[in-house]
């Protein structure tokens, strides 16, 4: 069988993906429009990228998911500021910012990792940096566009006070499209519940 395109995310909800499209409007007309925007619909919380895997080890996938989602209580993150990949003065990705409980997320994208090496998956160079990303600046950007992304980053301000529950990690295969990749949630593993 032909493998599929794999990776682990934290989904959000609704209302938070369309303040994020409406951060995307509002730094369009800035010299943005050539951007390769992420449409809010699909914006997540990549916690590990698997690639191409063959459908055979998905079971196993699972299981570690739902081990290591068994061992995490749900928790709250919040969104703030913006910033680019590597950095402003060479922008390949534009992103939002977490806060709040932001080291149990990289406790959880540490965790999976462990487990996702014993399952033969290669470990990440780069150490786990939680964001959202927002877009991507395509091959050939003129330097005045990069110049525009700098500025229009460093004035706008963003902060969604709007309190973001983590309480489940998603397998999600990815298909690419001429349009954009699209998301199809395979697995859901629940975090525990916080004691009332």
């Amino acid at each position: 069988m032909e493998s599929i395109r794999l990776f682990v995310s934290v989904e959000l909800p609704v209302e938070v993906k369309q303040e994020l499209g409406k951060l995307q409007d509002r730094l369009r007309p800035n010299g943005l429009e050539n951007l390769k925007w992420v449409a809010p619909e699909s914006i997540h919380i990549t916690l590990k990228f698997l690639g191409y895997v063959k459908p055979e080890m998905v079971g196993d996938i699972e299981q570690e998911i739902d081990e290591t989602a068994s061992a995490f209580g749900a928790f709250d993150i919040g969104l703030k500021g913006l910033g680019a990949f590597p950095s402003l003065s060479r922008p390949q990705v534009l992103w939002v910012g977490l806060s709040g409980e932001v080291g149990r997320l990289q406790m959880l994208a540490g965790q999976l990792e462990e487990q996702f090496t014993k399952l033969g998956f290669a470990a990440e160079k780069r150490r786990f940096v939680p964001h959202l990303t927002l877009a991507r600046v395509r091959p050939g950007t003129l330097p005045g566009e990069l110049q525009a992304l700098a500025e229009a980053v460093s004035k706008t301000s963003f902060n969604f006070a709007y309190p973001v529950k983590v309480n489940s990690v998603n397998l999600m295969q990815s298909r690419l499209a001429p349009e954009g990749a699209v998301y199809t949630r395979l697995h859901q593993a629940r975090l525990k519940l916080k004691p009332a």
